[in-house]
């Protein structure tokens, strides 16, 4: 690892600096209105790349009989003896 120098910190210092200046010179409310127009724009490019309200294709009927199939059955046993109870 190497040791950062006077240069890289002075180099550092500046780039914050200029970050700083050019967020200080931003307008909030054109800032604003940018970021809602492009949530607007990418949520209609999605909405049209994804379309959902497409009208999905139905299960083969094989896939609706295993997915409503039952799992497994319940059997009673003998009921349980009452001295074991007490």
């Amino acid at each position: 690892m190497r040791i950062p120098t006077v240069t890289d910190l002075s180099n550092a210092i500046d780039a914050a600096m200029r970050v700083r200046d050019r967020l200080a010179s931003m307008d909030a409310g054109k800032v604003a209105t940018r970021t809602v127009g492009g949530a607007v724009v990418l949520t209609a490019a999605f909405l049209v790349v994804v379309n959902p309200h497409a009208t999905s294709t139905p299960d083969p009927s094989v896939v609706v009989s295993a997915r409503i199939a039952p799992v497994g059955t319940v059997q009673l046993g003998a009921p349980i003896i009452r001295s074991a109870v007490e």
